[in-house]
């Protein structure tokens, strides 16, 4: 390992993976590649490398520290100590000649302006004055430095690091390199999710695509005449085939449901695929009446006890519809004309090889606008959107189903002109010896429509559904659970969307509420209720709970038959909260009426009643005190007030009087932390710091100018229910003879409030410099209470 460098003389080339070295430009290409795939430049701070920062200035006893990396311009903290500055370019970054050395080399600068590399900096020349600088490269898994961990300071350091402050520094680095790391894994891990998830929905897509297209995939495997799997679960396959759901998929149950003239091909072929494999392509009619198409491939081999092991891969298709086409269209020609004209659709004959039409059905001219010897006159690429036959030729080879069968989706021109979306199926078949194609064109314009109407309204209630600001939610009535939520349903009940779906929908309502609400769900699925309003409570993961009011209403399907239910949920947890509360402050006004009225009887039970305006002034006093801290309470809604506050409210009102004495300025200090006092012992202690204060003014430090009063506090204890500490002390009046003979008026007032009311204690010195009272209460509650 080389030595730490001060100079840059011992600073090893870049080396590849081979150890050989390798172009410099090739090396920052690698570096800057290494840099971007961290994703990392220009992110906001994270508390893992602030910390790294902070404990490299403990560490190393400096007051800037940085965590950096440095692109092809500029020098950018990741995290920094002690400047504000974000970044600064890369000509003047001194950690710039750090990653140009060595991956285990710790640069270090003891005198920044005596080094001729960096004299002239503007960070040395100028503000901030910089004069010490020590970096430790932040090395990636190949050997890229990507920038580094540095220290600095304006105080020049001739001694350096010590061996071990460079190990400290270099091991700061590594652990910036392991955070940086974590930090890319994260990342590519949740990338990675996303892309399986995405692989996952276009798998499910495809099954429903081949679900709606009538298509049943399948994958049997099998050992002699044996089925040994069958994937996915062959629930579709059975019913395509007419099977009951617990039939065996072999040769035999198949045989028996097809028709009798298809078994012997079937029989034939699965003889050859057994032996050999290879592809296949069936069709057959089974008992039901259906016609279906089967094609895929057969893999045939034998184990190590020579029985025959495959496995069957491909894929059902209901081909009914196109059979009954097919014997129509032979019918019709068979009986010529009549049929002919008869049929339900347009039919057009034409000249393969010229798309030259030569003859037309009635259905054609009405649809078309034409007459039929306009139409003889035209070729099919005359009235094809396409105009064009060779382009019309290869739409029908992309859309044949066997040799000289074609069906495709076209626009058709009528002779207004209008465009008409037309399902052509074209049969090629041999009329006196002469090539003709029959195409029965069936106008489906109306029904695209509906579908892109469909689409369009399934597209915007999904849209409306997703983004509503309202919970919403669809359940299914055969199983209770739910079949879609939106978003703010998933805020809702505090979890992930793709955790809610699936689950019953009882599993997120309160027990208590589980019974009432289920049992209305089920009467809107059996048709016994028009709707479902009920108010219920939903329980968080964290345990937490929010009052909801739902409303539901049936949806049926084609057939009339209710089959889930459609629910927006409008969450009044803030609102019943505020009910709540209103009541609870009715109480609490009539309890702190009470509390206030005890404290006002007791100060004027307290007050010596000889003068009858000194007696006048002293119950002002005391009920204004008492006055400022009912305002502090009620600005907190009764949960309390702050210590500090309550202090700088009942001083403010005295230092006012004496600050036309010669000290003037602040008079008061007061040191101690964010203290929450309890309603009960803040009006209390408003009292007894009201008697110190006005003892203050008229004996003690505030009644000589240059008086001034300190008061600090804590807690002993571990929490806020603990028990306060508090300190008056004076400086700077009078001064003190020592404890009066006679115990006075406030001190018994003090006592009576402090002591008797909140259960604390009271201590007073009469120090030559002042006086000094300590006064502690517990902050829990009060005694009695």
């Amino acid at each position: 390992m080389n030595a730490p460098t001060t100079d840059g003389t011992n600073r090893r080339p870049p080396t590849g993976s081979d150890g050989r070295p390798i172009d410099a430009a090739e090396a920052e290409a690698a570096r800057l590649s290494m840099l971007r795939r961290y994703a990392i430049l220009d992110t906001p701070a994270e508390a893992a490398f602030d910390r790294l920062a902070m404990l490299a200035c403990d560490l190393l006893g400096t007051p800037m520290a940085m965590v950096s990396l440095i692109d092809e311009t500029r020098q950018w903290f990741k995290a920094r100590i002690g400047t504000d500055l974000r970044e600064v370019p890369r000509e003047l970054a001194f950690c710039d000649h750090t990653i140009r050395g060595g991956p285990d080399e710790v640069l270090v600068v003891p005198d920044l302006k005596a080094d001729p590399r960096f004299a002239s900096n503007p960070l040395v020349a100028g503000d901030p004055c910089l004069r010490f600088y020590a970096g430790a490269p932040l090395v990636g898994p190949g050997g890229e430095v990507l920038g580094t961990v540095s220290v600095l300071s304006s105080e020049p350091r001739p001694e350096g690091l010590s061996g071990t402050e460079t190990r400290g520094l270099r091991n700061l680095a590594a652990m910036a390199t392991d955070e940086l790391e974590l930090r890319l894994q994260s990342r590519l891990s949740r990338e990675a999710a996303v892309r399986a998830e995405a692989a996952r929905a276009a798998e499910e897509r495809l099954r429903r695509a081949q679900e709606a297209a009538g298509v049943v995939a399948f994958e049997i495997a099998g050992r002699g005449r044996t089925v040994v799997g069958v994937a996915p679960r062959g629930g579709r396959l059975r019913q395509i085939l007419g099977l009951s759901p617990g039939a065996l998929l072999s040769l035999r149950h198949v045989l028996a449901v097809m028709h009798p003239e298809d078994r012997p091909a079937l029989v034939a072929e699965a003889r050859r695929l057994t032996a050999a494999g290879g592809e296949f392509r069936l069709e057959f009619r089974i008992r039901s009446g259906l016609w279906l198409q089967t094609r895929g491939k057969v893999e045939a081999s034998r184990g190590e006890d020579r029985m025959p092991v495959w496995r069957v891969s491909g894929a059902v298709h209901d081909i009914t519809e196109r059979k009954e086409m097919e014997l129509a269209l032979r019918e019709a020609e068979l009986r010529q004309r009549t049929l002919f004209e008869a049929a339900p659709f347009g039919v057009i004959v034409i000249d393969p090889a010229t798309h030259r039409i030569l003859d037309v059905n009635g259905r054609v001219c009405a649809e078309y606008g034409y007459t039929r010897e306009e139409l003889l006159r035209l070729s099919i690429a005359d009235i094809d959107a396409l105009g064009d036959s060779e382009a019309i030729r290869v739409r029908g080879r992309m859309h044949a189903i066997r040799p000289g069968t074609q069906e495709v989706e076209a626009r058709h021109r009528t002779k207004s002109g209008e465009i008409r979306d037309v399902l052509v199926r074209a049969q090629g078949v041999v009329l006196g010896g002469r090539d003709v194609t029959y195409g029965a064109h069936i106008d489906i314009t109306a029904r695209k429509a509906a579908e892109a109407a469909l689409r369009e309204s399934e597209a915007e209630f999904r849209a409306a559904f997703e983004q509503a600001s309202v919970p919403m939610s669809e359940v299914d009535c055969a199983t209770g659970c739910l079949l879609r939520v939106n978003a703010a349903y998933a805020r809702l009940v505090g979890r992930p969307v793709e955790e809610i779906v699936g689950r019953p929908f009882s599993d997120f309502v309160h027990p208590d509420d589980r019974a009432e609400d289920l049992e209305e769900f089920q009467r809107v699925c059996r048709g016994e209720a028009p709707g479902h309003e009920v108010a219920k409570r939903y329980v968080r993961p964290d345990g937490s709970v929010r009052w909801t009011e739902l409303t539901s209403a049936p949806v049926c399907d084609d057939a009339g038959r209710i089959v889930r239910t459609v629910a927006i949920v409008q969450d009044v947890t803030e609102r019943r909260a505020a009910e709540e509360r209103q009541a609870l402050l009715v109480r609490e006004v009539d309890h702190r009426a009470k509390n206030v009225l005890a404290v006002v009887q007791a100060a004027l039970r307290l007050t010596p009643k000889g003068d009858t305006e000194a007696y006048a002034k002293a119950v002002e006093g005391r009920v204004m005190a008492l006055a400022r801290a009912h305002t502090l309470l009620a600005a907190g809604r009764w949960t309390g007030a702050r210590l500090r506050v309550l202090l700088e409210s009942e001083l403010a009102a005295f230092l006012s009087v004496t600050e036309t004495s010669a000290g003037g300025g602040q008079r008061a200090e007061l040191h101690g932390p964010d203290i929450l006092l309890p309603p009960t012992s803040a009006q209390a202690l408003s009292i007894a710091l009201h008697e110190l204060a006005t003892n203050a003014i008229k004996h003690g430090a505030l009644s000589a100018p240059g008086g001034r009063i300190s008061v600090s506090w804590r807690i002993a204890g571990e929490t806020d229910r603990g028990t306060l500490w508090l300190r008056w002390s004076e400086a700077g009046g009078p001064p003190v003879a020592g404890q009066p003979e006679r115990r006075g008026f406030g001190s018994r007032v003090i006592e009576a409030t402090i002591r008797d009311q909140l259960g604390g204690t009271v201590r007073a010195a009469w120090e030559p410099g002042g006086l000094i009272y300590d006064l502690t209460m517990p902050l829990g509650h009060k005694r009695g209470e």
